[in-house]
């Protein structure tokens, strides 16, 4: 009996067909004479909805309410006059404002007092007056580069108590700003490309050392006609170091 079901075990081996390798292809051949194409043996998947608005860079979005921070209303053709006064009112929580390479003659009046920075760079700007900053409590960073600015009023700066960075390079002053000296917190200054011819000794800093006044990390003066050789050295003794001072010759 055990030498039959060996006999019948070798039998059936012997019946089944040699090995063969076989590929991806015929598998593919076989899944189509079934029917079953391999999109069918796919699971279904979910359908992507389209995008709805996106919130602004710097907002927050409620429902139908949109806060933002930032606002940038550069390169156009617009004019002083196109600007009504308290056309920010209203707006508590603005933080930045870039109104750059327009036809503006002076500074915007009526400038929400939660600014901190405020950029007015590339335009036509000619002079900053006792009320050009009233009200901007909060302001540190001030942008007034590429203007035709020629003057910057005594008391000016006062009306920005808290600013930090003020950006004057590339007008038409002949003079460093007045208010320099007696501010507390200026601590960054551009003033190149100007027409500056002198520089006094308490231009920037205050006369006495006892008066509070953080030192300053950047004062730029090159590309002025001041002979820089002239200049008394103490007039930087409340800069931070000497490399923070730009001095070069006349253009």
């Amino acid at each position: 009996m055990k030498a039959t079901l060996i006999f019948l075990l070798l039998a059936h081996v012997s019946w089944a067909g040699p090995f063969q390798q076989r590929g991806l292809f015929d598998f593919m051949l076989e899944d189509e004479a079934s029917g079953v194409g391999p999109e069918e043996r796919l699971p279904d998947l979910p359908e992507v909805e389209p995008l709805g608005p996106v919130c602004p860079f710097r907002c927050q979005c409620h429902l139908r309410v949109v806060q933002c921070s930032d606002l940038e209303l550069g390169t156009n053709p617009l004019k002083s006059s196109g600007i009504e006064n308290g056309a920010f009112q209203g707006m508590k929580k603005l933080s930045y404002i870039r109104i750059a390479d327009t036809n503006i003659t002076t500074i915007p009046q009526g400038l929400p007092p939660s600014l901190t920075e405020l950029h007015l760079d590339g335009n036509k700007i000619g002079k900053i007056d006792a009320s050009s900053l009233k009200g901007l409590n909060n302001l540190a960073k001030l942008g007034l580069s590429f203007n035709s600015i020629s003057a910057v009023d005594n008391g000016s700066l006062a009306n920005a108590p808290h600013l930090r960075e003020l950006h004057l390079d590339n007008n038409k002053l002949i003079r460093v700003p007045a208010g320099l000296a007696e501010h507390k917190y200026i601590q960054v200054v551009y003033l190149h490309n100007n027409n500056i011819a002198a520089v006094g000794p308490n231009d920037f800093c205050p006369p006495g050392y006892s008066t509070k006044k953080a030192t300053y990390s950047g004062v730029s003066l090159f590309s002025n006609p001041v002979r820089y050789w002239e200049i008394q050295p103490s007039t930087f003794r409340c800069v931070y170091v000497r490399s923070a001072i730009q001095l070069g010759n006349y253009k």
